[in-house]
């Protein structure tokens, strides 16, 4: 899992290791393809599982099969400790993860459109074949939005909220295993976990001798000019890691949404204890950009957002790799999802929108001192919000960044925030599971900024154990207000 200090990350960070394969590259919205130049070979150890290149998705079935493919893939990076950094492994799992979520996307388009395919696909998550139980999972998101997208009377409706049924018996099952292996919320789950080890032999055996290809394109990490200040140094000034939070203190974060079903869901739970949360939101989840103006697909929740108290950030408009892109498309991506944040959050207060300026930054992650309810932090350290709801942070995807994306964040007067708690709600498909990582690290760190996704049904079964295990143990939950991170005592 990540783990990150404010030199070494920042550093580290921007070598990205993609494992997607060239038949794949089309799906990422905008960057361009890596020169083949730059990228080599890697041969690894036979402790590290080899990973295939996926097929290519030209139907239902085969857009299946990559993403079951992918999801394997992406456990194995996920469970395999003993070779390479992994910080590189996380990063090659987010662009995996990712990839998944724009082919379960196309799947569903075609599934709704095409009852017939959509009966095999139900018909071959039924058989028993390839697919293991647990397999079926990585189907669980597209099962997600064919529902809501489908009328109830649609010829697939039924069938697909009977298999989304199925997917939470397998669930259950697995996460009380999770749950007896452990014992507690953070001892060890040694080897009770026996289905779930028998599921890691198969993906070993049924990736053995083939190779990881990583692909780490230096150019992206080069500096921006001779004069631009080295990556450590900028990031120092301008992100933060833990927000330099008191010990104890944790701020909840939230990747990808808006989403129609599981934001709100994690907004009940955080009304329920009383917590606030910053929301890093995908541009074109929120809404459309063009001449005519911008159309908002969920203002009910983003009203909600406000209206809870919590606010929402920039996470770019497609969610793309940030240090492949050129400045043009850069300044796209962020402006884009600027643009569709102020739209969204400016319909639901009184006053107009006010420019952001930029605020000078003081040393790396400035501490932040507990005060009482209703006041915040010392005024000077952090970037300001433009207006109530609208925070003037921004997260860069997979937490990739360059020197010109820093400079044209910060540009903005935007401050750029990764986290040191990691979730892996991306890449682990059993929420006990989940919950357990995110309380055990959060032990070890003692204070941080923690990833979660309002896009999984993980993280919304992950959410509630976790807030109430660190309540337990002393933890108190930090927001966002005013500009400031505020800690309530």
């Amino acid at each position: 899992m990540i783990k990150n200090t404010r030199r070494g990350a920042v550093l580290t960070l921007t070598l990205i290791l993609i494992l997607i394969p060239a038949s794949l590259a089309h799906a990422q919205p905008v960057p361009p393809p890596v020169p083949a130049a730059v990228s080599a070979p890697v041969p690894v150890t036979a402790s590290l599982p080899v990973l295939p290149a996926l097929p290519v998705p030209a139907s239902a079935a085969a857009l299946a099969d990559a993403i079951v493919d992918n999801f394997r893939r992406n456990i194995l990076l996920h469970e395999t400790h003993a070779v390479g950094p992994a910080r590189r492994r996380t990063a090659a799992g987010r662009y995996l993860f990712y990839q998944n979520r724009l082919m379960a996307a196309q799947l569903t388009g075609l599934l709704a459109a095409d009852p017939a395919a959509c009966a095999a696909i139900f018909a071959r998550m039924n058989q028993a074949g390839e697919w293991r139980d647990i397999d079926r999972l990585a189907l669980g998101g597209m099962l997600t939005e064919l529902t809501l997208q489908l009328p109830a009377d649609a010829p697939c409706a039924a069938p697909a909220r009977a298999a989304r049924e199925g997917l939470q018996l397998i669930r259950a099952r697995y996460n009380a295993e999770v749950t007896a292996a452990l014992g507690g919320p953070v001892r060890r789950a040694g080897n009770a976990r026996a289905a779930w080890q028998r599921y890691l032999a198969f993906l070993h055996e049924r990736f053995a001798g083939q190779v990881v290809a990583p692909e780490l394109n230096q150019s992206v990490t080069a500096p921006l000019s001779a004069s631009a200040a080295p990556l450590a140094q900028r990031g120092e000034r301008d992100e933060w890691t833990d927000g330099g939070l008191p010990p104890r203190t944790v701020l909840l974060t939230f990747d990808d949404g808006p989403h129609p079903l599981y934001t709100p869901q994690i907004l009940d739970i955080l009304a329920r204890y009383r917590i606030k949360a910053v929301f890093f939101q995908v541009g074109q989840n929120i809404g459309t950009l063009d001449a005519a103006g911008t159309t908002l697909r969920l203002p009910h929740i983003s009203a909600r957002i406000l209206a809870e108290g919590h606010v929402v950030a920039n996470h770019t408009h497609t969610h793309a790799l940030l240090p492949r892109l050129d400045e043009l498309q850069l300044t796209s991506e962020i402006d884009r999802a600027e643009a569709l944040l102020r739209a969204a959050t400016v319909s639901q207060v009184a006053s107009p929108v006010q420019p952001v300026a930029p605020i000078p930054f003081g040393a790396a992650n400035p501490p932040v001192q507990a005060t009482p309810a209703g006041q915040s932090s010392p005024p000077g350290t952090l970037v300001q919000a433009d207006h109530p709801g609208r925070a003037a942070l921004f997260r860069p995807p997979y937490g990739a960044r360059n020197d010109l994306v820093l400079a044209e964040v910060t540009a903005r007067g935007l401050r750029s925030v990764l986290w040191n708690i990691d979730s892996r709600d991306w890449a682990d498909p059993l929420s006990r599971s989940v919950a357990h990582r995110v309380i055990a690290e959060t032990v070890r760190e003692g204070r941080g900024i923690i990833l979660f996704h309002d896009i999984h049904l993980r993280a919304v079964e992950a959410l509630p154990a976790v807030i109430e295990d660190l309540q337990q143990r002393g933890f108190r939950f930090a927001r966002f207000a005013d500009g400031k991170l505020v800690v309530d005592d």
